[in-house]
This record gives structure tokens, sequence and C-alpha cells, in this order.
């Protein structure tokens, strides 16, 4: 199902997580709202297989795939995440070439388009992988990602290419980590991430896409 929004395309997809990274999306102004079909980690690029006992992620009824952006694991499920890609061409006046400041557009119009529910804010400090940001995005912070009282709401992983940017972007209606903590290798990063305070808000997908399709044709 295809929207358009001023300038902005909107898309609808649902699907696997695996089959929604294996698209290519178009290097367009677009927001694709992703309603997974079923439970799964998400690797980072580079991230180490040896991060996720495999054994440990069927057994809890996950799957385990990979992205092509960067950074940790992130967890997605039917119920308790909000998935959106936000993708741009290179020719558009919102790209550019320092990555250290290329998400917080995008961060600005989460914040923006969350006030109705959450007082929240960009982060634009220096990026800071802390003990466990390698193997999990929500213990990462990075500038254009949204906290919430030094706690992260929106987590953005970026994919750049010759022809654009795909941004990806997770957040939760309710932190769950039983529901996928388990399935980490190390007992020590198990502990920690269990223990993480993590932001969430619990508003329909469709109204925070809704909101933030409304921010982002506001921008230049």
């Amino acid at each position: 199902m295809n929207l358009h929004h001023a300038d902005w395309k909107r898309h609808e997809w649902r699907g696997t997580a695996q089959d929604f990274h294996a698209l290519e999306l178009p290097s367009e102004r677009a927001l694709w709202s992703c309603e997974v079909s079923a439970p799964a980690i998400i690797l980072g690029s580079t991230q180490s297989d040896t991060d996720i006992d495999g054994a440990e992620a069927t057994s809890l009824g996950l799957s385990v795939v990979k992205r092509r952006s960067g950074g940790g694991a992130v967890f997605v499920s039917p119920e308790d995440s909000v998935w959106i890609d936000v993708t741009i061409g290179r020719d558009d006046p919102l790209w550019t070439d320092d990555i250290s400041t290329s998400m917080l557009w995008l961060g600005d119009a989460f914040v923006r388009a969350l006030q109705p529910w959450v007082q929240a804010e960009t982060f634009r400090g220096l990026f800071n992988n802390g003990l466990d940001g390698r193997t999990v995005c929500f213990a990462s912070e990075s500038p254009g990602e949204v906290f919430v009282n030094g706690a992260k709401l929106v987590g953005i992983s970026q994919r750049r290419g010759r022809y654009g940017a795909r941004l990806q972007c997770v957040m939760y209606h309710h932190w769950n980590p039983q529901l996928w903590v388990p399935a980490l290798s190390s007992p020590e990063v198990r502990e920690r991430i269990t223990a993480m305070n993590v932001a969430t808000l619990n508003v329909p997908a469709t109204e925070i896409v809704a909101a933030l399709l409304v921010e982002l044709s506001a921008l230049a």
C-alpha cells in the first residue's frame, strides 16, 4: 500500500524481518512502516553470529537475521516493536557527508512527532558503545537517536550507499527482555541488558507513523 504525503511517499509492508531487510528500497523520500509477522533478533552488518546462542534463540521461537546497517542486535516482534525505515536520495537536501550529524534531522523529526505523548530529546553527543553497544543496539548512544530521561526510546541504524541512505528505526510499546535476552551468548551481557532502562511508548504504530510523516513533510 503506497500513500503520498507532500513529497514523501508512505509504504506499509508486512512480512518477516529477513524479507524486509532483503528489499532494495528506492533512493527516494519515503517512509516504510514494517509490521513483522514473527519475532526476530536482527544483527548488525558486522556483528559476530557468536553474540547469539542459536539453539536458545530457536527454543524462544526467534529467527536470527542480519541487516546491512551497522550497530548491535535489535529485537522486533509483532506485539512490542514499532519498526520504521526512512529513505532519502544522495541528492536530497537532508543528505550530509558527515556521518556524525547525518541522522540528527530524523531524530528531531521524531522528537516533534512524539510531543503529544512524551517529552524526548535528540542525542547530540559523541557516539558511545559503552559496555554492550556492540552487542545490543539499545545499549549504545548515537547522534540522532531519541532519548527520554537518559533512556533510549528510538534506536536508529543507517545504511549509506552510492545513491542514498536507509535509516532503520525501532522503538517499543513494551520492553520485555525475557522474550529474547536469554538468546544472548554472554551471561554478563544478559544480566546487564535485562536490567537496562529502555524508554517505551504504548501508542499505536499507525499514530506514530502518521505523526512522523507530518513532521517529515514539513522539512525542506
